[in-house]
């Protein structure tokens, strides 16, 4: 019998203490910038810029496939893009942090979708010979989009941007669709920040997931 009440009084603490350890994780103590427009609505309520949620891209015939490709939160609830236009076609090194990690460090960004879009181009640049190539990898997707749908589409991604952050950068994107942050896919360091900042979005999902089931169990 008190074998039972130990077992009951865990059950009531181990979802309070689970939380209470979250709260005071580093989870909590590392905050990333939201980008782009934003609106205050009221002292402490701000909506901020977001991309649209169902993206829809009309695409070449590279990978993948398909002649339309649609980046959903369901099937892509975190994610990077990165845009390349026809006058960078011969600087193959603005991704060669992404070579690096791809090539030597493939365990590490596996697990990240990423979306490289092209320009359409008559001619097989050194840049989109290079894109393709690394679509081996099967979180890597390339999409070649006519000028006018890619400009419009680049141009969602870097509205408001700093003016530092040039528009072959890649993009973090969340789950509500929220821009994250800019890297720079020439370095290394700035391929190992998306990385680490992918994470840490995923688990501050993980854990707003968890508070939100255990706020379910306890009305219920």
């Amino acid at each position: 019998m008190k074998n039972k009440k130990w077992l009951l009084l865990l059950i009531i603490l181990i979802p309070s203490l689970m939380w209470v350890i979250l709260e005071t994780s580093t989870i909590n103590s590392y905050k990333l910038h939201f980008y782009g427009p934003k609106k205050i609505i009221a002292a402490n309520d701000t909506i901020y810029y977001r991309v649209p949620d169902d993206l829809f891209l009309q695409t070449s015939t590279f990978k993948p496939a398909p002649a339309s490709f649609t980046i959903d939160s369901a099937a892509y609830p975190l994610y990077a893009i990165m845009f390349i236009k026809n006058r960078y076609v011969n600087e193959s090194y603005r991704v060669a942090g992404l070579w690096e990690y791809l090539n030597y460090k493939k365990e590490k960004i596996g697990h990240i979708p990423v979306f490289l879009i092209s320009e359409q181009s008559d001619s097989l640049s050194s840049i989109t010979s290079t894109l393709q190539k690394f679509t081996d990898n099967p979180n890597v997707h390339f999409l070649s989009l006519p000028k006018n749908n890619f400009d419009s589409i680049n141009h969602v991604y870097f509205t408001g941007k700093p003016i530092h952050i040039d528009y072959s950068f890649f993009v973090l994107v969340d789950s509500k669709r929220n821009i994250r942050g800019y890297y720079d896919g020439r370095f290394v360091a700035e391929i190992k920040r998306l990385i680490d900042e992918y994470k840490h979005l995923r688990l501050k999902e993980e854990k707003q997931k968890l508070i939100n089931d255990n706020e379910v169990k306890s009305n219920s």
